[in-house]
């Protein structure tokens, strides 16, 4: 897909393409925390208040089928 469709992400920050991928997936800050380990870690992070972790960014990655530095 980056080959013919490539989108350009520089203007989107790593939480903006976060929350995209959370709510297109329809997913809830809980899901997203169970994901990570933590179940209240979801909200802490969607609402800004926690970084992502190496790990977290490995599992998100992962997860979605994206390139960890989206999340950057």
């Amino acid at each position: 897909e980056d080959e013919h469709h490539a989108i350009d992400t520089s203007n989107i920050s790593g939480l903006d393409a976060l929350k995209y991928l959370v709510e297109q997936s329809q997913m809830t800050a809980s899901d997203l925390g169970n994901l990570l380990g933590n179940r209240s870690l979801g909200s802490k992070i969607l609402r800004g208040e926690r970084e992502l972790s190496k790990t977290h960014l490995r599992i998100l990655a992962e997860h979605f089928k994206v390139d960890a530095g989206l999340f950057l």
